[in-house]
């Protein structure tokens, strides 16, 4: 059993530290999902509830103008239908009880049929109520003076809405009935009765119940669970299933309350909420008619259900393994870090003395490897610079400084440690990918030149880790030159004038305006026996005099400045003063460039 714990942990210990991290963060996930499970089902109860509620108001605002859009369009054709003078006739035969009345009005009868799809049928019912016109043969389920009682018929006034009931004619449909009163005039047309008076005659048409309510149950979606009322000035749901009891909520004073309110009101729209639902009420335009959508609210009780207490036995199982992997995290991955950060101090302070080793080849393994060559790359190159001249000494020290910087690698390996102290391994692992590569293609084994391709490598890891570390999305563009990326050039010009830009002109260690989308952009391109180098970037630009002073001081002069400043003597030292050439101009928040000539041909 011990072999096998044993052999197990070493080809964990040789995984890379990208799979190590996806190893814990798979299992963390097990934990977070449970959790989240747990505080999803909270928060549809007490947070998700105004989400629910918003999204019920938007349906029943949908459903509303659903319903004006055909309530008007019915209208339209009614009048288009019925204001016409040879109608106004055929009512006047009607009442007069002439035999071919039925033959005259198939006409109108046949368009308000079918002038909108609520519409299940229409008919014309004389003023006493004993004629009745139908669509062709449709015969009446009772006797015309049965269709409508007297207490329906003295409510009319105006265009009016009845509650729901079975249709008069040989059909099974529950229908809504729309009347419309009119009185003939010696004008020869017929007017519509708004004053409660006996009219000549009425026009019905018959909507259908079922095709109204799925015309506003269209506008809910899965967030929203809501029943419509089709209210009328005295607050009775014409939609309602008179064989069926009425719901509770439909009974209480307190609802009538509500609809009078708002009907008492200038709005359009009011919201009341009870115990265990909310009332949505919203006007029809023009009419007394009110829209009602009631909505239930689940409670937290049901939406856990019965697997609630299963739901907390495993949080605590999970909260246990979540404990757990944490100490294999800090076990695998953070103590290694801290060690190498531990390194990195010797070296700056000139005590590293016993080298560290790893006997794993994971990432962490690659960049102990990589700090120990370029320990091993700084002492030769201290014992190189001591037997040159001084001048380039100093040059060569200052690029050493630039190029290699522990201070920089500390800050960097600090900030992948809190990266997977959070538990974030994709970011984690991408740093150290690019801190390597920015250390390898830094040292080149002592190398003074690299490839144009190899110098914008370095530059973009540079800023790949520059954002990760100050949280910045810095754009990284370059342009070269066909034949231009093999070239050979002096190495680190770059890096020195891109921290320039991040640091001053993006606002890192200056305050400034913020950069909406911060871009730098690097052209390599040639003119003649010229290479150029351009370093564009949007920032907040400098003051060119001043950076021109910099740029040209002694070194004395320069030590705030040591980027712009050690890049152009560091030029000036390998190809000579007349074969280098600087120029800086700026516009703010626009274009800041830094241009470079050197000698093409030198290699």
């Amino acid at each position: 059993m011990k072999h096998i714990v044993s052999a197990a942990s070493r080809r964990f210990s040789n995984l890379s530290l990208l799979s190590k991290i996806r190893l814990v963060i798979c299992s963390l996930g097990l934990a977070i999902s449970t959790i989240t499970i747990l505080i999803s089902l909270f928060y549809y109860r007490y947070s998700s509830g105004e989400q629910a509620l918003a999204s019920a108001k938007r349906a029943a605002r949908t459903a509303a103008n659903t319903f004006e859009v055909n309530y008007y369009n019915i209208l339209e054709r009614f009048v288009f239908a019925c204001g016409t003078r040879q109608f106004a006739s055929s009512l006047r035969s009607l009442v007069n009880s002439s035999s071919d009345t039925v033959r005259l009005v198939q006409s109108e009868l046949s368009d308000l049929a079918h002038c909108n799809y609520l519409v299940h049928s229409a008919m014309i019912l004389s003023g006493d109520g004993e004629q009745v016109c139908t669509l062709y043969t449709s015969s009446l389920q009772s006797p015309p003076e049965d269709l409508f009682s007297q207490e329906n018929l003295e409510s009319v006034k105006g265009i009016t809405l009845l509650p729901r009931r079975p249709s008069p004619l040989r059909s099974s449909v529950p229908v809504i009935p729309l009347l419309f009163p009119l009185s003939l005039s010696a004008d020869e047309y017929a007017h519509l009765t708004t004053d409660g008076s006996a009219p000549d005659g009425y026009v019905i048409l018959f909507l259908d119940c079922g095709k109204l309510e799925e015309s506003l149950l269209i506008s809910q979606d899965r967030h929203s669970d809501g029943v419509y009322y089709l209210m009328d000035s005295r607050s009775v749901p014409l939609n309602a299933d008179p064989n069926q009891k009425l719901p509770r909520f439909l009974e209480r004073e307190s609802t009538e309350e509500f609809l009078a309110s708002l009907r008492e009101s200038s709005g359009t729209e009011s919201t009341c909420t009870l115990p265990d639902s909310w009332l949505i009420a919203i006007k029809i335009r023009n009419t007394d008619l009110i829209l009602l959508n009631y909505v239930p609210r689940v409670s937290v009780l049901d939406a856990l259900g019965t697997a609630g207490a299963s739901l907390l036995v495993i949080l605590l199982v999970v909260l246990v393994i979540f404990f757990a992997l944490s100490l294999v995290l800090t076990q695998t991955i953070t103590r290694p870090l801290n060690r190498l950060m531990e390194a990195v101090y010797q070296i700056e302070e000139n005590r590293y003395t016993e080298r560290l080793e790893f006997d794993t080849d994971d990432e962490i393994g690659q960049l102990n490897h990589a700090i120990n060559r370029m320990y091993d790359t700084i002492q030769r190159q201290i014992v190189r610079i001591k037997e040159e001249e001084s001048e380039k000494y100093l040059t060569q020290i200052k690029l050493l400084t630039e190029q290699i910087n522990p201070h920089f690698l500390y800050n960097t390996l600090e900030c992948i440690q809190s990266e997977v102290l959070r538990g974030d391994s994709q970011t984690a692992s991408s740093m150290i990918q690019y801190l390597a590569e920015y250390l390898r293609i830094g040292l080149s084994y002592g190398a003074d030149l690299i490839t144009v391709n190899n110098e914008l490598r370095h530059a973009n890891a540079y800023i790949k880790l520059m954002n990760q570390r100050f949280g910045q999305s810095i754009i990284f563009m370059y342009q070269v030159e066909p034949g231009l990326n093999q070239h050979m050039i002096l190495k680190t010009i770059l890096q020195p004038l891109i921290e320039n830009s991040i640091r001053h002109g993006f606002g890192i260690d200056a305050p400034g305006i913020p950069i909406l989308d911060p871009t730098i952009q690097v052209n390599f391109l040639s003119q003649g026996s010229r290479l150029v180098i351009e370093i564009i970037d949007n920032g907040s630009g400098f003051d060119v005099e001043e950076a021109e002073k910099i740029l040209y001081a002694a070194d004395a002069e320069a030590l705030q400045h040591v980027g712009l400043h050690n890049v152009y003597h560091r030029l000036v030292t390998f190809y000579g003063k007349d074969e280098v050439e600087m120029s800086l101009s700026s516009i703010p928040y626009y274009r800041n460039v830094v241009m470079i000539c050197i000698p093409l041909g030198k290699r």
